[in-house]
């Protein structure tokens, strides 16, 4: 939630991007709409619960002596 407060000032910025090979310029600019918000929070939940869920996981099935005898 904190990054998507964060990144709400550069709503509507726009910059542009030099070649120095071609003198080519390509601007655009960001734009960040309720749709992009509700992505970066599902893809963070889902990164969330697949890096706690599966080592929780495994960490589950192990016997409680050999577990602590590894660490």
């Amino acid at each position: 939630m904190l990054g998507c407060l964060l990144v709400l000032p550069l709503n509507n910025l726009q910059t542009a991007v030099g070649s120095f090979i071609t003198f080519a310029e390509i601007q655009f600019a960001f734009r960040i709409g309720p749709g992009t918000i509700v992505a970066g929070l599902v893809f963070a939940l889902v990164m969330g619960a697949a890096g706690g869920l599966f080592p929780a996981r495994t960490a589950a099935r192990k016997e409680i002596l050999t577990a602590l005898r590894e660490a």
